[in-house]
């Protein structure tokens, strides 16, 4: 798995984590997926990052 698939999953995976939230039923659920949406987009913006400066291994 090249790190530009890593990305896109990580990608995906925050956009299907966001779509949820919007559909959480409580505050508590709406805040637990955003904040892992969150997390994910950025762990995908670090690895998009690393891949473009030519750094996949």
């Amino acid at each position: 798995m090249t790190d530009r698939d890593v990305y896109l999953k990580l990608a995906a995976l925050a956009e299907e984590l966001m779509e949820l939230a919007q559909a959480a039923d409580t505050f508590v659920g709406n805040a637990a997926l955003t904040t892992c949406a969150q997390t994910l987009a950025g762990a995908a913006k670090a690895v998009y990052e690393h891949a473009m400066e030519g750094g996949e291994h």
